[in-house]
């Protein structure tokens, strides 16, 4: 088990005074972080507004058919084309609160105050650093590509809380109501994004290596189990929907195969690419989805199969495509905002600013690895190492389908950990080489 963060927060010794750790240890820094962070994006909502196009305005139709009772279909045909999870969510609340896309923004809203708190009980829980914790939230409160995803109805903010919530829950509430709470969590994250099935045995493999893991191997065998239970259970009636209305097995999905398509063709550069040739062979339409996916994931294999050499080398242009940029929630505004054009300097000017930082966060999370490791009788271990395994796992995916900046989203909160805990220790360092006699 963990030892008891607060405790640990409360004994974190200070390296000196300086504006830094004033503005830090204010009573009033965490409340005004908070309403600043909520501000900023309440206000990007009630005073950018913009119309859902591409992805969002995809779910956003999916939605309200499932608010209507038509079902999740696209043109009067039953879909599975993207997994339900996000979509099904927001028909939940069309159809209790109002078929309106400001709806869906509000619960963007929620979640991301949720998330605010769940970022900051995790880096105080592993990091045992208030002033890494305090730091966090504020690099999440000023991040604009993540200020910038609120306004959309997008899986993003979504698939982000709930996976920051069941990591929470998994390390912070070990007790049954915990289990059975981050199985359900985990469940509608795997309806969301098929890919994350797979976290959980990281997080029961991290618990087996934490202190006394194996003493108490039959508790942690048994409380995975139940987790994964509780997800088939989750699964279970869309795969059997799924089953019903293709007359085959489709376990969340259909758009495996384009997925994996687009990524490896003739025209693949590491990133999205659908206008290839051997991409539209895959001759894709609603009614016949399932063997679209089909024919899609047996071209994208023959390609593979035929070109080894290409697909290694795309690795690389996979890997960077999916790290090197950040700020893409700007397409949605240039797509969607109707005076874009009028203020496009200032759209393009947050673009570059939120490019230098997301830079300074991903250096400084690279660069606390080694550091982490030497301090790891001082941390939370090894569920610090947790961040970085999610982000190797999101690279791996990537390298076998493409890589997409919107990928590296749900990792972000961990950057942001690591990249505080870096900061934390440099400026204490520097302000104890200040206080020297």
């Amino acid at each position: 088990m963990l030892p008891n963060s607060r405790a640990s927060v409360l004994q974190e010794p200070r390296a000196g005074t300086g504006f830094l750790y004033s503005l830090l240890e204010s009573p009033f820094f965490l409340p005004g972080c908070f309403i600043f962070a909520m501000g900023v994006r309440a206000a990007l909502i009630f005073f950018v507004p913009v119309e859902m196009g591409s992805d969002a305005g995809w779910f956003f139709s999916r939605a309200l058919g499932i608010a209507n009772g038509e079902g999740y279909s696209e043109g009067g045909y039953p879909t599975a084309y993207w997994p339900v999870g996000y979509p099904g969510f927001l028909g939940i609340l069309f159809f209790f609160f109002g078929q309106d896309q400001f709806v869906g923004q509000v619960a963007n809203l929620l979640m991301a105050a949720a998330t605010f708190f769940l970022q900051l009980w995790l880096t105080r829980r592993i990091f045992h650093s208030e002033t890494t914790a305090r730091l966090a939230v504020l690099f999440l409160a000023i991040y604009p590509n993540n200020i910038g995803y609120t306004a959309f109805l997008l899986t993003e903010v979504y698939f982000t809380f709930l996976l920051l919530l069941g990591t929470y829950l998994y390390i912070a509430r070990y007790g049954w109501g915990g289990i059975f709470a981050c199985g359900v969590i985990f469940g509608l994250a795997t309806l969301t994004k098929p890919q994350v099935i797979f976290l959980p045995a990281l997080l029961i493999l991290f618990r087996l290596l934490a202190h006394e893991g194996w003493t108490n191997l039959r508790e942690h065998a048994v409380k995975g189990v139940i987790i994964y239970l509780i997800m088939a259970a989750i699964l279970m009636p869309w795969a059997v929907r799924n089953s019903q209305v293709f007359g085959e097995v489709v376990l969340v999905s259909t758009n495996g195969g384009a997925t994996l398509l687009t990524g490896n063709n003739p025209s693949a550069d590491g990133g999205y690419v659908e206008d290839d040739s051997l991409v539209v062979q895959r001759n894709f339409s609603v009614p016949d989805q399932v063997e679209s996916d089909r024919r899609a994931t047996k071209l994208a294999i023959g390609w593979i199969k035929e070109n080894p050499g290409r697909f290694l080398e795309l690795i690389p242009l996979k890997i960077w495509a999916l790290w090197s940029k950040d700020g893409e929630a700007e397409w949605g505004y240039e797509s969607g905002y109707p005076h874009y054009q009028q203020y496009r300097l200032i759209f393009r000017s947050i673009r570059w600013a939120n490019q230098v930082f997301y830079g300074f966060l991903l250096v400084g999370a690279l660069l606390a690895f080694i550091p982490i490791v030497r301090n790891r009788h001082s941390l939370a271990w090894p569920w610090v190492l947790f961040g970085y395994c999610f982000m190797l796992y999101l690279t791996t995916i990537s390298i076998v389908f493409s890589g997409q900046p919107r990928f590296h989203f749900p990792a972000m909160p961990w950057v942001i950990m690591y990249a505080a805990w870096s900061v934390g220790v440099l400026y204490k360092r520097g302000r104890a080489e200040l206080i020297k006699p």
